[in-house]
């Protein structure tokens, strides 16, 4: 009856031992989902702080599966309190509307000087097109990244 009891009370101690080792596992995993979550909320801020506090220069046009590197003086700089963001398109000055939410980014309203300068203009005129498709942003290693969903349309470099 003894040996009995001793097998039912380390079978129980084993079951302790079991339950314990699960607790701490799923508190793990919980806590790591947890500070996971906050840390992306963190790197949104600070992506956001980048995209204001920095004079973008624009490095390259995506379309139709081509990349065009661009070296002209196109830049973008945005303006968090008047909601909205501006720079040069490589001839013209432009502006516009810019809403950004978390990492979306919409402009609208786009609109320019009118300058006509032949060796750039090409340039330009995809710049201001692309730009009016961007939906999100991603800051990163001093670049910035302009989307439509998942399509890469504009790349930047810090200035």
């Amino acid at each position: 009856m003894k040996y009995g009891s001793k097998t039912h009370a380390a079978s129980l101690s084993y079951s302790k031992i079991t339950i314990m080792k699960l607790i701490t596992f799923f508190t793990t995993g919980a806590f790591v989902v947890l500070a996971a979550c906050g840390m992306q909320k963190e790197t949104v801020e600070q992506q956001q702080q980048s995209l204001y506090a920095t004079r973008w220069n624009l490095k390259s046009i995506h379309m139709d599966a081509k990349t065009e590197a661009v070296n002209t003086k196109a830049f973008i700089k945005f303006d968090k309190e008047k909601g909205s963001a501006g720079g040069n398109g490589s001839c013209n000055s432009f502006g516009s509307t810019a809403v950004v939410e978390e990492n979306k980014v919409t402009f609208s309203n786009i609109f320019s000087t009118k300058m006509y300068c032949e060796a750039v203009q090409s340039i330009e005129d995809v710049y201001f097109k692309q730009l009016a498709k961007v939906n999100r942003f991603e800051v990163k290693d001093k670049m910035l990244f302009l989307y439509s969903d998942k399509e890469l349309l504009l790349e930047f470099a810090a200035g």
